[in-house]
């Protein structure tokens, strides 16, 4: 069971103790059996009536034979992408008792003391709230109108949908949303949002099949939709699907065709995909559909492996094909593995949770106050990465009723300073920028070379304040912290401000850029690098691999008490048994005048070390700016 905080302060074993005390049914203030939970924008039908369980049917159950993906249907609310996601859920007990505590004594099954009150738990943007309600439900007629199973006496659903519900303030505000945002809330995974049309290619197609194979294979929850607009949504189409629908994907798999011998040295294979319709009942018509000639093309053996039975549960097969040409989106929540171990690929996971606020708030790129958002920034070493990047805004559809939506955001990562400590106050290198969508999460997979980072998380329109979370995985830990100060503070002695150390008055900023014209056969095996020392401290470039023309464009920044103390550069070459110096230069800082106003470019001539006029053939060019403002370095 995860730790969660109780949602508005209501802690249901301490409630449910002092119902049963009393011997009472709880009856929740916050959330009442009234029209304004129900909708917020119009009163509600006079024929509805909120019921507890026991007054719908005589032998109220929470489960009566255990959960399942096929025991649920939608009722007349538009929250399709919910029950999606549930169905997603429904059938993994590890996930379901995240959101489902106690799952075995929520129940009013003998031996358990009831008192009309339930909890269910759920991710908000970093941390697990657990939400109380009671149990009265709307009906019509004496039948649930809304989320309910299929067996009469079972109530599990209708339950986590009114929590849910409550959560956001009423069942109208869960009208229309993403089924990623709500596996995200029912399992604190990672949501990956696919838009099928910007994989065009038979190769491209063949990468996003690998990826939800990939994701299924991992335990990830899948759900995929037909895009509507105004009139469109529900529309039926002569296939049998339904636009502006969701749908949850239950199987991936590539089909070998052929019966008997045929199957087994058969080479034709064809990618499929499950889905299931929330609403039960198989809608696709098409090939490979219920009872289609094409299944005659399969073996019973591949037919037993995949489980291919055909209930009345709202699940089809349909060729990958097909599906990439009906549907149009893919939510993807992936349970990312961070096991210490494990016989699966393992991921070292970074967090933090920060805030968009006053001076912080900046906008995206396009705008000039960019760099006024919040700044973090971490380290590739060693080899290329691949990293995965989630930044998810706290859920805005609780101001729904206020006419408020989320902020388009997006995450946007700069090449920094090999030795940055302080703030950015200027772009360099962009490796990475968005993708910038109006969803709750935006996520992004990223290969990084080895260097320091600064990501910037930001929405795309300035001056918006909010809450957000930014999750990072890696094979690495990356130790990834955010930049407060934007330039040294004074010097201290315990703590306090001192006049006995000299303070730093300048900042020089020196980007080696490139090396030309050094000395070798070929470029085989070549690895150059660059070594920079100033004030004491060095520090080097990333390795350029079997060039003798090195592009590095790596830049330090040096924060300085001693302007007028040369800077000294070194290049290197990686040898097996001890490196080799191809020659050496000296910035002369007594010109540091040059170097204001803007980066200079120049060329500096290599000599042998040691030496001030022998010249080694090789020439280093440099970009180098000196400012006595630290705040804008």
């Amino acid at each position: 069971m995860v730790s969660a905080k109780p949602f508005k302060g209501q802690k249901y074993h301490k409630i449910k103790k002092e119902c049963i005390k009393k011997k009472t049914l709880f009856r929740d203030s916050e959330f009442p059996p009234e029209g304004l939970s129900l909708f917020y924008s119009k009163s509600p039908p006079g024929d509805i009536v909120w019921k507890r369980p026991g007054d719908i049917v005589s032998n109220p159950r929470f489960f009566t034979e255990g959960p399942g993906a096929d025991d649920f249907s939608q009722g007349s609310l538009g929250n399709c992408w919910f029950v999606a996601a549930c169905a997603c859920i429904a059938e993994r007990k590890n996930l379901l008792r995240k959101v489902v505590p106690d799952l075995e004594r929520q129940d009013w099954g003998k031996g358990r003391k009831y008192a009309g009150i339930f909890h269910f738990q759920f991710w908000q943007c970093g941390e697990w709230v657990d939400v109380v309600i009671d149990d009265f439900l709307p009906t019509r007629q004496g039948r649930l109108i809304y989320m309910h199973s299929k067996s009469r006496n079972e109530f599990w659903s209708a339950l986590l949908e009114k929590a849910y519900a409550k959560l956001f303030g009423g069942y109208e505000a869960l009208v229309a949303g993403k089924a990623k945002d709500a596996m995200v809330d029912m399992t604190g995974g990672v949501a990956e949002g696919i838009e099928i049309k910007d994989y065009k290619t038979e190769e491209e197609k063949k990468k996003l099949f690998k990826i939800l194979r990939k994701s299924k294979e991992a335990m990830s929850l899948i759900s995929t939709s037909i895009a509507a607009t105004g009139k469109e949504m529900e529309e039926k189409l002569s296939c049998g699907l339904i636009k502006g629908h969701a749908y949850s994907v239950t199987g991936v798999r590539k089909l070998k065709l052929g019966t008997g011998l045929r199957s087994i040295f058969s080479r034709e294979k064809i990618y499929m995909i499950r889905c299931r319709n929330p609403w039960g009942g198989s809608d696709w018509k098409g090939a490979w559909s219920n009872g289609s000639a094409e299944w005659k093309k399969v073996s019973d053996g591949e037919k037993k492996e995949l489980g291919l039975t055909f209930a009345d549960n709202g699940e089809f097969w349909m060729s990958f094909e097909d599906f990439c040409r009906y549907f149009t989106s893919i939510d993807i929540c992936h349970m990312i593995n961070t096991s210490l171990i494990s016989l699966s690929k393992t991921w070292k996971e970074d967090i933090v949770e920060g805030e968009w606020k006053r001076n912080r708030c900046g906008g995206c790129a396009n705008n000039r106050t960019f760099l006024e958002n919040p700044q973090y920034v971490f380290e590739i070493r060693g080899f290329e990465e691949e990293i995965l990047v989630s930044l998810e805004q706290f859920d805005r559809r609780t101001e729904k009723d206020k006419g408020k939506s989320n902020y388009t955001i997006g995450t946007t990562i700069v090449k920094a300073d090999l030795n940055r400590k302080y703030r950015m106050h200027d772009k360099l290198e962009r490796v990475h920028s968005g993708p910038f969508s109006n969803s709750r999460n935006v996520f992004a997979r990223v290969v990084l070379r080895p260097g320091r980072y600064v990501i910037i998380p930001s929405t795309f329109e300035p001056g918006l304040h909010g809450k957000y979370i930014l999750r990072i995985y890696s094979s690495k830990q990356l130790n990834i912290r955010e930049l407060w100060l934007d330039e040294p503070a004074p010097p201290t002695i315990c703590g306090i401000h001192s006049t006995l150390k000299k303070k730093k008055t300048c900042a020089t900023q020196v980007t080696m850029v490139k090396g030309e014209g050094f000395p070798g056969n070929g470029n085989v095996g070549r690895f150059i690098y660059c070594k920079i020392t100033c004030d004491g401290k060095v520090y080097k470039t990333r390795l350029c691999k079997d060039t003798l023309n090195p592009e590095w464009n790596d830049r330090v920044t040096f924060y300085r008490r001693t302007p007028k103390k040369d800077i000294h550069i070194e290049i290197w070459r990686r040898c097996r048994l001890q490196d080799e110096l191809l020659g050496e230069c000296l910035i002369p800082m007594s010109e540091s005048a040059t170097y204001r106003g803007g980066n200079v470019n120049k060329r500096f001539g290599l000599t042998a070390k040691g030496s001030k006029n022998v010249k080694k053939e090789g020439y280093i060019w440099l970009k180098i700016l000196h400012s006595n403002e630290m705040d804008r370095v």
